[in-house]
């Protein structure tokens, strides 16, 4: 793996927990009312106020209130919407946060085959892990709704506060969106929440750099003093890691061209009416009236496999920036593709011409005992691009030492990270990815829908034009 971006990837890790609802320990002083509707000035403090504070000790508590209640001000100049309640600001140190639920999670088997399909996460470790390293050590802060909404800080010392500017702007700012529109959302596939997630968290980032922008050239502002927390060189995966940075990078550039397009306003409704796929928010011209096709995966399996789920058999989709990510980390796109940001607020490129036909997908996965196997179909604008796709996965393979059984079947040995069989089938605009334990499973996982003989067709009679063709 090409490690060329690590350091400018740690960067964007800092607050990828932003915008998590999670539980919050009791604090003595809770929201309060604002009665105030004055935008740009929030109790007490204008937007264009100074503060004499000194920042080399850290902040005391007055002081840190002082700061949040200013920023808060400025948001609201911005954004041109109030804050209702004042945010209470809790600082934790990182041991707490580590210890915590917020910085772990549950993943089951479907998770472990989702990351598999793209040769993210493979057998020499774990989804919960993987997360874990991502997470633990980077975080410097996020936002609760719990207790009525709170900004929770993570401090390697939380007795010297050091408050990063941008981290305080991008929590306020959820803050802000929670009391006007409520910050979760019933998404069904993963690729839907990195959709909402778009809009969600790229305010959040888009709120930052507008921010920025006005310290640079007109607010007094105060240095950001942070204490590093999250900026060593720590080893973490990339391909996760980029797949879920998607809404940070490209969120900012969907939302500043919303409100290009429509105003704030625009930004308001889209809370309503928010991108369903991360190929709205790469493509913002798809928003809102194309975010994919969905994809129903015919269920071929013979008796011994079951598809998994709880109640019912679970569907995800992998998504537009979730396949781009996988190319990329395994070396399919080239690595500098990413330096080039597609937009003036965007972190990231993740456009691609391998991926910029995508047009919708899902994956099912099956269970065999204690044996898992999967199914990944996905649709494209046209043959062409299926065809593109269909190449670049043969190669995805290849990168992770496939070793080609026929035309559209390989093996993965038993002793590689993704070890198994996997068979590639493009029809038309559609390519099949099948992965099974062994070669011979493939079929019993998910039989190959094979063509109709020539001799199958028949003549509709009194009709010499119109022909009735078997379909197996």
């Amino acid at each position: 793996m090409n490690r060329r971006f690590v350091t400018a990837l740690v960067v964007g890790v800092l607050v990828l927990l932003a915008g998590c609802t999670v539980p919050a320990a009791d604090v003595d002083d809770g929201p309060q009312p604002l009665d105030d509707d004055e935008l740009g000035y929030v109790d007490g403090y204008w937007y264009n106020d100074s503060l004499d504070i000194d920042t080399s000790d850290g902040l005391s508590e007055d002081e840190l209130d002082a700061v949040t209640k200013r920023a808060m001000a400025r948001i609201e100049h911005e954004r041109g919407l109030n804050f209702e309640r004042t945010v209470p600001v809790e600082v934790i140190s990182r041991e707490e946060f580590q210890q915590s639920d917020t910085a772990s999670g549950e993943y089951g088997a479907f998770d472990e085959q989702l990351w598999r399909s793209t040769f993210v996460v493979g057998d020499d470790s774990s989804v919960g892990e993987e997360f874990d390293a991502l997470y633990g050590a980077s975080v410097q802060g996020y936002y609760t709704s719990a207790d009525d909404g709170r900004v929770v800080l993570v401090a390697d010392d939380p007795d010297a506060v050091e408050v990063d500017r941008g981290t305080l702007v991008h929590e306020l700012t959820h803050a802000l969106q929670d009391q006007h529109f409520g910050i979760s959302r019933d998404t069904t596939t993963r690729d839907e929440r990195l959709g909402w997630l778009g809009l969600l968290e790229g305010e959040a980032n888009y709120m930052m750099d507008i921010y920025e922008e006005r310290c640079e050239a007109e607010w007094e502002c105060i240095d950001s003093a942070t204490s590093g927390g999250g900026g060593g060189q720590q080893s973490f995966n990339e391909g996760l890691f980029l797949t879920i940075f998607h809404p940070y990078s490209d969120g900012p550039q969907f939302v500043h061209e919303l409100r290009e397009r429509e105003g704030w306003e625009g930004v308001n409704d889209a809370y309503e009416e928010y991108p369903a796929s991360t190929a709205q928010v790469i493509d913002p011209d798809r928003y809102p009236d194309d975010p994919g096709e969905d994809v129903d995966i015919d269920d071929r399996s013979d008796g011994s496999w079951e598809r998994l789920g709880e109640d019912e058999p679970r569907v995800e989709t992998v998504g537009e920036a979730g396949l781009f990510a996988a190319l990329w980390y395994n070396g399919v796109i080239d690595q500098q593709h990413i330096a080039a940001a597609s937009g003036e607020y965007a972190r990231y490129n993740y456009a691609h011409p391998i991926t910029n036909g995508w047009n919708g997908d899902s994956l099912v996965v099956y269970e065999n005992d204690d044996e898992y196997a999967h199914v990944f179909e996905s649709e494209w604008s046209g043959a062409d691009d299926a065809e593109e796709f269909a190449a670049a996965y043969e190669e995805l393979l290849t990168a992770n030492a496939a070793e080609s059984v026929d035309e559209r079947t390989y093996q993965v040995s038993e002793d590689e990270p993704f070890a198994g069989a996997y068979r590639v089938v493009q029809d038309g605009a559609t390519v099949t990815v099948v992965h099974a334990p062994t070669v011979e499973e493939l079929g019993e996982v998910h039989a190959v829908e094979e063509p109709v003989p020539a001799s199958m067709s028949a003549t509709v009679p009194g009709d010499s034009a119109v022909t009735a063709t078997a379909v197996s």
